[in-house]
């Protein structure tokens, strides 16, 4: 696929990888980018920015909560009817709810919190699923109009993080980013007489608002473990959502992008 075949969404996009995203597919040429995003304030401020930068033409946004069923499925054809079809979705959405699973202090046992447990999974795999669910029905429905009848109909990403591979204190967030894997390879096979690839793509950690939340402690052990001692950065990963883009035999597998940490 070639990004200026590109007719694609990006959750998460008022900020982080998500807005790095958008930022690479419009700079790329991409002719129509939905921006999705449940922060409505913050992403109406960035849509303004890549707007006047790129033309409202090419660039429009949506408010989503991507935990929402039917406000996903409404959004995905509000972009259809804007755009005329729809062939990308990166699935950037997320939230991180750190905290063992059980931890003993002076007050007793502390158990880990089913609300937090929930919200986790809701936003960052149930959300992803229903994004790609509703993407992949839009895929089927419509075909880029410079497409041939043997390109590609279209590629879902989702961001995963070498954190599914499990650390202390991110059992949920571990735990979805794993599925993320497991549900992309799955999607890859059952796409694929469709013309529909779906991969995923696994950042380090990566200096966005969401890697500001952990505890100056944590990253500085984190980092301790990157070979090149530093965070990525939100371009770095965005970059690797344009190697997904435009190498056609990438399919059902993960990129990790982490430094080279161990």
């Amino acid at each position: 696929m070639r990004p200026e075949s590109i007719y694609g969404i990006v959750t998460g996009a008022a900020s982080g990888i998500g807005l790095a995203t958008c930022k690479m597919l419009l700079e790329a040429g991409t002719p129509k980018v939905g921006m999705l995003d449940c922060q409505q304030e913050k992403l109406l401020a960035v849509w303004e920015e890549l707007a006047a930068t790129y033309s409202p033409d090419r660039v429009s946004q949506f408010y989503m909560d991507v935990r929402d069923p039917e406000i996903v499925a409404r959004t995905i054809e509000q972009f259809e009817e804007w755009a005329g079809c729809l062939n990308l979705a990166v699935n950037c959405a997320g939230v991180l709810l750190d905290g063992a699973v059980t931890s003993v202090s002076s007050r007793g046992v502390k158990r880990y919190s089913l609300e937090q447990w929930e919200t986790t999974l809701d936003t960052n795999l149930t959300g992803a699923f229903l994004v790609a669910r509703e993407a992949i029905a839009a895929m089927l429905r419509s075909r880029a109009p410079d497409n041939s009848i043997d390109d590609c109909r279209g590629l879902i990403v989702f961001i995963s993080s070498i954190s599914r591979h499990g650390r202390a204190g991110q059992a949920a967030y571990s735990a979805s980013k794993g599925a993320l894997v497991s549900l992309a390879a799955t999607l890859s096979q059952e796409l694929a007489s469709y013309h529909v690839r779906s991969v995923a793509i696994a950042p380090g950690l990566v200096d966005t608002p969401m890697a500001a939340q952990i505890p100056g402690w944590y990253t500085k052990d984190m980092l301790n473990r990157v070979a090149i001692k530093r965070m990525g950065r939100p371009d770095e990963i965005a970059h690797a959502v344009r190697f997904c883009i435009e190498n056609e035999f990438f399919n059902g597998r993960v990129i990790e992008i982490n430094g080279g940490a161990f």
